[in-house]
């Protein structure tokens, strides 16, 4: 798998675009974060679980199917602790008006790509 991963660890996720087509790459799923930014992942067999999962048993999830973790991108946002959590990222500092206006910015940046998947 490609590195693009690391770019992700500590954005927010603003908005999630599902898309399928019948070439490949059949189906994508694009992460639409608050920053305008999106990162895609796609495959011809792709899905995923029904729900959101503890991180503090993910350790122990993914030796339990007899996989291997290859990588790890820390970051203050998602650092690998010694009992296999999470970190949680400290308080944004930024004033309320950045936030709301990168919101509203990841907002348009969702709408549009939900727009381009429509057109597909």
């Amino acid at each position: 798998m490609k590195d693009g991963l690391k770019e992700i660890v500590g954005k927010k996720i603003a908005g999630v675009v599902v898309a399928e087509s019948d070439h490949d790459p059949s189906q994508q799923v694009f992460l639409v974060f608050e920053d305008g930014t999106t990162f895609e992942f796609y495959g011809r067999q792709f899905t995923c679980c029904g729900g959101l999962d503890q991180a503090s048993v993910l350790a122990r999830y993914i030796q339990s199917g007899g996989a291997q973790v290859k990588k790890i991108f820390p970051a203050a946002v998602a650092t690998a602790s010694a009992n296999d959590g999470f970190e949680e990222a400290p308080p944004s500092q930024e004033p309320l008006e950045d936030l709301l206006q990168r919101d509203l910015d990841a907002w348009k940046a969702a709408k549009a790509a939900v727009e381009r998947a429509r057109k597909r």
